[in-house]
C-alpha cells in the first residue's frame, strides 16, 4: 500500500515514521562515480541519514533535446545509478532538480537556450516543461510515496528571483512596455488618476510607467527619497519583485503536482527580503525554508549573529518546517576572500545560534567539495577534514540528543517584523528594540502582524509608520484579546497608500519637543525605578488613559507616553526612542517572565521543553573565554535537586532550585554549549 508523505509538528511523516530534516548536499555529477560509496560511507559517520542533491538540466541535456540520466554519455551523468546507490545505502534524499540550479554552473544550470529568456516568459516555460517531464519520469519511482522510494522533499527550481539586472529590458524595466506595466496596471486596477495620485506623477497610459528603487546595494547610500510618493513608487518595485516570484513559485509547484510529485514541495529563500515575501511564497508550497552564509564567526559586523538568530525566529513564523535549506559548509570560489577561514568554532557558533533561535532541521551546503568549492568537512574522495569532520559530527548528536521539532520554546516576548519596509530599506536591522532586547539577552519572537493573532503576552512594535490595513486590523485584535501592545516614536498610524489609520487605538501627540541634549528622567508608575533617556519627545497633553510624564524643569511638565486599555489588553505608548533600559523596565512592570538570561556580555540563551525535561541553549559569540552567569527564572518554582547534562560530554551536575544565586557556566570563545535539565 503507498504511503503518504507529509509534513506535521516540524517533522516530515513518512506513512507513520518520523523523519528530520538534517542533511547535507552531495553533487554526484561532480564527484568520479567510483568515490559515491565511499562519500556516503563518511557522511554516514557523521550521523546523518539524508542528503541532498541539485539535478543540472544544463549537463544531463548533452544535446539539445537529448537527455541522459543513466550515464550512457558520460558515468557522472548517471542519475539512476546515484539514486539506486542511495536507496541502498538507507539514505533519504532531498531532491533538487530546478530548472535552476545555480551552483556556479554557466547560465545557473539551464540550458543557453532557455536561459536567453526570464522565467515567465512563454518560451522559458515551454522549454522547462520538457524537461521537468523528463526528469520526473526518471525521478517518480524514487519518491516515498512508492514502494522502496526514499525522496521525502522536491525542491522546485532554486531561489526564485526575477534578476532584473539581467531580464530587466524584458519586464519593461527599460525600453518597450513588459509585464512589469502589467503588473502596475493589475495592482492600480486599470485606475491610472489613482496610480498618479499615489506617485506624484502624470502619466497618460500605464505603459509609460516606470519602476523607482532608491537603492539596492549595500555599499550605495541611495537616492534620498522625497515623501511618500517616492517612496510608494519604491515599494510598488518590490512588490513587482514579490509577485513575480509567487506567480513562478506557484507554475513550478502546480506543474511538478499534475506530473505525479506527491511528496512535499519546498521552495528555497533568499536571508533577506527584495526578492521573497516569505509568506507569500510559503502559501503556493508545502514548505519553505531559508539559504544562510555568514562571514567567518559571525564577524559582518557586531549584530550579524542576531541578524541570524532573528531570520530563524521569522522563519517559524512563516513555514510549516523552519529549516535552513543552504547553510554554509565550506565556500565557493572567490568568496573565501570575503568570508575568511571557517574555523570549527565558526561552525558550532552558526548552529548553535540558529538552535538558540528555533531552527528545527538543516541542509549543509556543500557537505563534500567539489569545482569551485573548497573546505567541506568531507573531500571530493570521501576522505575527511578532521578538524571539521568532528564538529559537525557533535553538531549531529546534540541535534539528535534535544531533537528540536518536538520542542516548546519558552518566552512571553515578540516583536513586530514587516518584511517590506527591510526590502525598502526604510527601516534598519538594527532597530533599538532589537538590539536592546539582544544585548540584555531576552529572548525573543519575530511576529508578523499578516498573520492571524500573535500568543505572546507583550508585543513590541518595531517598524515605520506605515503598515497595511490587514495588519491595523490584527493588532487590534491581538490587544481586545487580552496582548499587550508597546510603541515608541515610531508607531504604526498609516495604511500601506500612507493614508491616516487609528483602527488600533493609537494616540496622535499633540507636538514635539526636540531641544533636548541633556539625559531627563521619567517614570513609568509612582515606586518604579526612575528612567533615563535622551531624545526628541512626543509630547501627548491631551491623552486619554494614564500618563506618564517628565519635569523638564523651566520648561515645565508634559506627558511623554500613556497606558490605555482597550478591551482586555493594553496600549503603551513612549514618545521617545526606545533604549536597553526603558525595554527592560517596561518587561518587569508588566510582569512578563524571561525563562532564561545571562547578564554576562556576549553570551545568549534560551530554554526549550519537552514534558518535564528542559534544554537550555547558551552561546557565547564573544572573542574571548568567559565564566558565564546564567539565570533560569523558569525552573524558579521547581523545589528539588535537578541534573544538568551536558550533551557534548555527557558530564552531569546536581542544582538545587529554587536557587537565588546564577550558575557559573564556561563557555569558549565563539562556541557554546547544551544542557539538558531533569529532575534528580
Amino acid at each position: 500500500m503507498p504511503k503518504k508523505v507529509r509534513i506535521h509538528k516540524n517533522q516530515i511523516y513518512v506513512g507513520n515514521q518520523k523523519v528530520s530534516v538534517l542533511s547535507g548536499e552531495v553533487h554526484y555529477w561532480r564527484l568520479n562515480p567510483n568515490y559515491w560509496r565511499e562519500v556516503l560511507k563518511r557522511v554516514r559517520e557523521m550521523g546523518l541519514e539524508m542528503i541532498s542533491t541539485y539535478i543540472p538540466w544544463d549537463f544531463h541535456e548533452y544535446q539539445r533535446g537529448k537527455l541522459d540520466f543513466t550515464g550512457k554519455t558520460d558515468p557522472c551523468r548517471n542519475l539512476k545509478a546515484f539514486l539506486e546507490l542511495t536507496r541502498k545505502e538507507g539514505f533519504w534524499v532531498i531532491i533538487r532538480p530546478g530548472p535552476y540550479i545555480y551552483s556556479e554552473w554557466p547560465n545557473e544550470g539551464a540550458p543557453a537556450y532557455a536561459y536567453k529568456y526570464h522565467r515567465l516568459h512563454p518560451k522559458f516555460l515551454e522549454y522547462a516543461s520538457v524537461y521537468m517531464q523528463k526528469v520526473t519520469k526518471v525521478l517518480l519511482p524514487y519518491l516515498a510515496t512508492r514502494k522502496g522510494g526514499h525522496i521525502v522533499l522536491f525542491q522546485a527550481d532554486n531561489e526564485i528571483d526575477a534578476w532584473p539586472d539581467v531580464f530587466g529590458q524584458q519586464y519593461g524595466l527599460n525600453g518597450k512596455p513588459g509585464l512589469f506595466q502589467e503588473f502596475i496596471r493589475d495592482l492600480y486596477q486599470n485606475d491610472l488618476n489613482h496610480l498618479n495620485e499615489c506617485w506624484g506623477t502624470d502619466y497618460q497610459s500605464f505603459r509609460e510607467t516606470g519602476a523607482f528603487i532608491a537603492t539596492m546595494l549595500q555599499s550605495e547610500p541611495g537616492y534620498p527619497l522625497k515623501g511618500d510618493k517616492e517612496l510608494q513608487r519604491n515599494i510598488d518595485y518590490f512588490k513587482f519583485k514579490y509577485y513575480y516570484a509567487k506567480r513562478y513559485a506557484k507554475w513550478m509547484v502546480d506543474s511538478y503536482r499534475k506530473l505525479g510529485v506527491d511528496v512535499p514541495i519546498y521552495l528555497n529563500l533568499y536571508p533577506f527580503f527584495y526578492a521573497h515575501d516569505w509568506i507569500e511564497m510559503q502559501s503556493v508550497c508545502d514548505v519553505v525554508g531559508v539559504d544562510m552564509y555568514p562571514l567567518a564567526e559571525l564577524s559582518e559586523d557586531q549584530y550579524e549573529q542576531r541578524k541570524i538568530i532573528d531570520k530563524v525566529r521569522y522563519l517559524k513564523t512563516v513555514s510549516t518546517l523552519p529549516f535552513v535549506a543552504e547553510f554554509a559548509s565550506g565556500v565557493w570560489h572567490q568568496r573565501h576572500y570575503e568570508t575568511g577561514v571557517l574555523t570549527p568554532n565558526h561552525y558550532r557558533l552558526l548552529v548553535l545560534s540558529s538552535i538558540l533561535g528555533g531552527i528545527c532541521g538543516w541542509n549543509w551546503y556543500m557537505l563534500v567539495n567539489r569545482d569551485n568549492w573548497y573546505m567541506s568537512p568531507i573531500n571530493e574522495w570521501g576522505r575527511v577534514r578532521g578538524e571539521l569532520f568532528q564538529v559537525f559530527k557533535e553538531m549531529v548528536t546534540i541535534f539528535n540528543k534535544m531533537h528540536p521539532p518536538t520542542l516548546q520554546k519558552l518566552n512571553h516576548i515578540a516583536v513586530t517584523f514587516n518584511p517590506i519596509q527591510h526590502a525598502a530599506r526604510t527601516l534598519t536591522h538594527n532597530s533599538p528594540i532589537l538590539v536592546s532586547l539582544y544585548d540584555s539577552d531576552v529572548d525573543y519572537e519575530l511576529y508578523d502582524p499578516r498573520t492571524p493573532l500573535c500568543d505572546k503576552e507583550i508585543l513590541f512594535y518595531s517598524g515605520n509608520q506605515w503598515i497595511d490595513t490587514v495588519s491595523h486590523k490584527n493588532l487590534r485584535k491581538y490587544i481586545e484579546q487580552g496582548g499587550t501592545l508597546v510603541a515608541f516614536r515610531n508607531y504604526p498610524r498609516k495604511d500601506d497608500k500612507f493614508n491616516p489609520c487609528s483602527i488600533i487605538g493609537f494616540e496622535d501627540p499633540d507636538r514635539t519637543l526636540f531641544e533636548f541634549k541633556k539625559p531627563f528622567t521619567f517614570q513609568i508608575d509612582a515606586g518604579r525605578p526612575k528612567l533615563t533617556a535622551v531624545s526628541s519627545i512626543f509630547s501627548f497633553d491631551k491623552v486619554k488613559g494614564k500618563k506618564i510624564t517628565a519635569d523638564f524643569g523651566s520648561y515645565g511638565r508634559h506627558t511623554i507616553g500613556y497606558i490605555k486599555n482597550i478591551g482586555k489588553g493594553k496600549i503603551m505608548h513612549l514618545g521617545i526612542e526606545p533604549s536597553r533600559e526603558i525595554v527592560l523596565e517596561i518587561i518587569r512592570y508588566f510582569n512578563i517572565p524571561v525563562a532564561s538570561y545571562s547578564p554576562t556580555r556576549d553570551i545568549k540563551t534560551a530554554l526549550f521543553k519537552r514534558n518535564q525535561t528542559h534544554y537550555l541553549v547558551i552561546v557565547n559569540n564573544g572573542d574571548e573565554d568567559k565564566s558565564a552567569n546564567i539565570r533560569i527564572p523558569a525552573l524558579d518554582k521547581y523545589r528539588g535537586k535537578m541534573i544538568f547534562r551536558n550533551l557534548d560530554t555527557d558530564e552531569r551536575e546536581k542544582f538545587s532550585f529554587p536557587n537565588p544565586h546564577p550558575f557559573t557556566v564556561e563557555i569558549p570563545r565563539k562556541n557554546g554549549k547544551v544542557f539538558e535539565l531533569k529532575k534528580a
